[in-house]
């Protein structure tokens, strides 16, 4: 058996840089400067505030932060006590909380004032579950004390495949699924972006989409890693964010298309020095034209990128002018990922072959959290990970996503499951069937689209179907447009087709 290196464990990463940079800035959040020394000094206290809190290796801790330095202290600190670090979507309705409680087993949950009552919420339909609660801020707010009054702990040894995080991920049903992060599949995240986007020492980036997905992954834990600066935006307000990265005098920037489009309709843009920007960066959603034009136009080196959770980030990435030379594409496979395109049998198929996007890498997560079925599903024997995402190569190997096997909407950077807003649209009395698609929306990139058959044939009001989702789901996974027609398209063995639904949606101007 090898051996466990202290250094293996993510949350080491902190002493190793503070010993290098102790009085270099990490974190700006706010009117808050955090140096190098002082998260490493707080990660250490998490660690040993977590074994004082009963939590041992292997435990999930949950964490419902916005952006903020105590997100990122739970990050390292987690990972250093040898726990699994579990960040929790917020926004979403307390029946998706809860089962991202009760799924993972979290014995401990770190929340701030403003994200509290979504936990309650979840943990209220939990009967059997205990979760101790740590507010960061508000009434009653505990967690600096709890830490502070620990004794600082050494990283637990652990194994490179180890699990560190688990992230929930949308997927084809209306469950979601875990994907159990490692602490080589991060480390090898990061090599990734060091070997493909050049991040140096120097580099400072502002970080406006939250970080409870796994943007974490792109620029923020790389640049920790490797002593740059993370400026932090609690809520995204974009004239600020431009205004900070003015101030801080960021270099690299990574954000989804709609918030660049925000952005860069800000009066603030004119005073941003473009010139010491090194490069921009979206993903999370295909880059409408028309953005990736303004970059041109503002003499911006831009990088399309595409990854999943799975993925820790990094799957494939355009690099400097490969935009021009191949628009559309998601470019080539990262430094360390191996990518192929598969027919139905799974057989790889020549450049210019349409199939499915299948990806190998250490940096790729260790399966799915207590879903053995659906691991066994997505990885193969080989270690190729099924992405549900249907394109074709060419001969240099750059990739273009042809259609989303999936069926995912995006929307805003989110992931939404088609069939669980089908699932939330088939509850309502008067629907008989329905097909949720994404529709293009020029400021989220898609929005969801019920088109629907009703029970006594009588047209269903968009209003009264958003109200009825809004009380099951995610208010920004309910349908924004709802039709009625008199019969839904079917295929040969009576699925709903939905090539033939949006065909039947174009012909009618929808």
């Amino acid at each position: 058996m090898s051996a466990a290196y202290l250094s293996d464990n993510i949350g080491s990463w902190t002493s190793l840089r503070a010993r290098r940079d102790p009085d270099r800035t990490a974190i700006v959040c706010g009117e808050r400067r955090t140096t190098y020394a002082e998260l490493d000094a707080a990660a250490r206290r998490v660690a040993g505030a977590l074994r004082d809190a009963g939590v041992r290796p292997g435990d999930r801790v949950a964490v419902a932060l916005k952006n903020r330095v105590e997100f990122l202290e739970l990050l390292f600190g987690v990972a250093r006590a040898g726990a699994v670090f579990v960040p929790l979507n917020f926004r979403l309705a307390s029946e998706e909380v809860a089962y991202a409680l009760g799924d993972s087993g979290s014995t401990l949950a770190v929340v701030q004032e403003s994200t509290a009552e979504a936990v309650f919420a979840a943990l209220e339909q939990l009967e059997e579950t205990r979760v101790r609660v740590i507010g960061v801020d508000g009434p009653g707010a505990e967690y600096a004390a709890w830490r502070d009054a620990a004794e600082p702990a050494e990283p637990h040894p652990v194994k490179p495949r180890d699990p560190v995080s688990i992230v929930y991920t949308s997927g084809t049903t209306g469950s979601p699924k875990g994907a159990v992060l490692t602490h080589e599949g991060v480390l090898v995240n990061v090599q990734n972006y060091l070997a493909d986007w050049d991040l140096r020492r120097d580099d400072a980036t502002v970080v406006v989409n939250p970080i409870f997905h796994v943007v974490l992954y792109i620029l923020t834990v790389p640049l920790l890693y490797k002593g740059g600066k993370v400026v932090l935006m609690e809520d995204f307000d974009p004239a600020e964010a431009v205004r900070l990265a003015e101030r801080e005098r960021i270099t690299v920037w990574f954000a989804i298309p709609t918030a660049w489009q925000m952005m860069l309709a800000t009066e603030e843009l004119a005073d941003l020095d473009l010139g010491r920007l090194r490069f921009v960066g979206s993903g999370g959603a295909a880059c409408p034209q028309p953005l990736m034009d303004r970059f041109a136009e503002l003499g911006l080196d831009y990088r399309q990128g595409y990854g999943l959770s799975e993925t820790t980030s990094s799957a494939t990435t355009m690099g400097p002018g490969d935009q021009v030379e191949r628009p559309g594409s998601i470019g080539r496979p990262f430094f360390h990922v191996e990518a192929r395109i598969v027919d139905e049998e799974g057989a790889a198929l020549e450049p210019g072959g349409v199939g499915e996007i299948q990806l190998r890498g250490r940096n790729i997560c260790a399966g799915y959290w207590r879903k053995p079925t659906e691991t066994a599903e997505s990885f193969d024997a080989d270690g190729w990970f099924a992405t549900g995402d249907i394109g074709r190569a060419d001969e240099q190997g750059f990739i273009w996503i042809v259609d989303r096997k999936k069926d995912l909407i995006i929307s805003g950077g989110e992931n939404i499951s088609s069939i669980e807003v089908e699932q939330a649209v088939a509850t309502h009395p008067l629907v008989a069937e329905v097909a949720v698609i994404g529709l293009p929306h020029e400021r989220w990139g898609e929005t969801p689209c019920a088109v629907v058959t009703s029970v006594d044939g009588a047209e269903v009001s968009t209003d009264e179907v958003i109200a009825h989702c809004r009380e099951r789901i995610a208010h920004y996974k309910c349908p924004t447009v709802v039709v009625t027609v008199a019969e839904l398209p079917k295929t040969a063995s009576g699925k709903i087709a939905k090539v033939a639904v949006r065909g039947l949606l174009a012909a009618s101007g929808s």
